[in-house]
């Protein structure tokens, strides 16, 4: 049985132009809040992709901007 991550990468919701991540069902930017649907788990990139949140990934990656 699988079981749902409790965090990770939320997929791209319509209206949305980047992934956000989600840690107790909030983005890691605070932009988004009570996000319930299915997160992908961190591959560890150390750079951001394209299409991701570049605050949530500063976040996640404990990179505070200068």
């Amino acid at each position: 049985m699988l079981s749902k991550l409790s965090e990770g990468w939320g997929v791209l919701r319509p209206g949305d132009r980047v992934y956000h991540y989600y840690r107790n069902h909030e983005s890691l930017c605070m932009k988004i809040g009570f996000y319930f649907g299915d997160l992908t788990e961190d591959t560890g990139n150390i750079e951001p992709q394209r299409d991701d949140c570049k605050a949530c990934f500063r976040k996640l990656r404990g990179k505070v901007r200068p």
